[in-house]
């Protein structure tokens, strides 16, 4: 059993990658911005965190909620696409 840490699982790839890993027996460890987003990824079989990744000060609340643990492997999946800005690293 892997433990498997998908940064970004409420919807899309990350939430089809949580599926996918609990399915084959892995612990996984789900990020998701919303508590709310969270239930569904808990009735699945996840262990769900509240985390925004583009707040500075909740990724690093994330780092010591993962203190200690030892991750097999992370996916970061979290993101929103802006054309316009995208030449450019997000600041918010």
């Amino acid at each position: 059993m892997a433990v498997i840490l998908v940064m970004g699982a409420s919807r899309g790839i990350g939430r089809g990658l949580v599926r996918a890993c609990v399915a084959r027996g892995d612990r996984v460890i789900a990020t998701v911005r919303q508590r709310a987003d969270g239930e569904a990824l808990r009735a699945e079989g996840a262990e769900v965190l509240v985390v925004d990744v583009a707040d500075p000060a909740s990724v690093s609340g994330l780092a010591w909620q993962l203190d200690g643990q030892e991750i097999d492997c992370a996916w970061y999946v979290a993101g929103v696409w802006d054309a316009g800005t995208a030449a450019h690293p997000p600041t918010q």
